[in-house]
Parts: structure tokens; C-alpha cells; sequence
């Protein structure tokens, strides 16, 4: 009866503590996420996020890519949006994103997707709470090579190191 006593006050203590650890990460992971920005020499995703729709994105690059992409490139965007579909992008763990894919509140035919950094515990907990149709907002920087499927009819944007959140009403 003692080592079963044992055993299960030993197992409480280990769930605690990586609870305790994923609490941690979770504390930590942005300031993280920041830091290996400044290492890379990206510094888009470090300043305030400007607000956008994709509609908008769109417009300019329709009128033209290259200053579009100069513009909506060289920032971290604040993009609304409804969820269409929750994926991940690969099959090796370490390599993974988390994908919210999205379309524009006021215009179908703009679709955007999202991808967190990684598809580690702390960004799957950070989406858990999310389905298809919620409204949602996008924060990230804009993929400019996973975008170039805007053209005339329809336009796909995907933004990168993105923070996916809850809309407010």
C-alpha cells in the first residue's frame, strides 16, 4: 500500500512539475520568439502592428507587386478574418507549423493563412480554443513568396511568425 502511495504522490509530482515547465515555456516564448528575430536579422515582427484587411493588401498588389510588396512587406500587419479550415503544414515534428487558414470578412475571394513558428505545445495551446468559422485576428509578417498566388481573381496571402487570436465583438 506504501509504494502505491508512493508511486501515485511521485507521478502527481512529476505532472505538476511539467505543468509548472509548460507554464514556463508558455511565460517565456515570446520573449524567445523576439530574441531569435534580432538574432536573424528579421526586424518586421519586432514594432506595432499596423491594421489591414486582405482586401486591401490585394488592392495595391493588383496595381503593382513590386511597390506592394515594398509596403506590406517591410511590417508586422493586424489582419481580420474568419476560419476555414485548422492544419498543420508538414510530417516532421520539429519542422512543423500550425496553419489557420482564413478568408477576408467582407471579401471571398481574399484568403490568407496564418502559420505560428512552430507547432510546439504552446502555440497548439494557444489555437486549442479555436474553430472553423470563428472570427479571428491575424498578427504576423507577410510571406511574400507563399503570397505570390494573388492574381486578378482571387488573392492568397500568408503570413508568417503569426499570432492567431479571438476577434472581440
Amino acid at each position: 500500500m506504501q509504494i502505491k502511495t508512493l508511486l501515485v504522490t511521485l507521478s502527481l509530482l512529476s505532472l505538476s512539475g511539467c505543468q509548472t515547465l509548460d507554464s514556463a515555456m508558455s511565460a517565456t516564448d515570446g520573449i524567445l520568439n523576439k530574441t531569435g528575430d534580432i538574432l536573424s536579422g528579421d526586424f518586421r515582427g519586432l514594432g506595432p502592428a499596423k491594421k489591414a484587411t486582405l482586401s486591401e493588401i490585394w488592392k495595391d498588389w493588383q496595381q503593382n507587386e513590386i511597390t506592394a510588396k515594398r509596403k506590406w512587406d517591410s511590417q508586422r500587419l493586424e489582419v481580420p478574418g474568419i476560419i476555414t479550415r485548422i492544419t498543420k503544414t508538414g510530417e516532421i515534428v520539429s519542422q512543423n507549423q500550425i496553419a489557420i487558414i482564413f478568408k477576408d470578412p467582407s471579401n471571398g475571394k481574399c484568403k490568407g493563412q496564418g502559420l505560428t513558428r512552430d507547432d510546439l505545445k504552446v502555440n497548439t495551446d494557444k489555437i486549442s480554443n479555436l474553430k472553423v468559422g470563428d472570427r479571428i485576428v491575424v498578427t504576423g509578417v507577410l510571406g511574400t513568396t507563399e503570397s505570390k498566388w494573388a492574381t486578378q481573381g482571387e488573392c492568397w496571402f500568408s503570413f508568417d511568425k503569426a499570432e492567431i487570436v479571438k476577434a472581440t465583438k
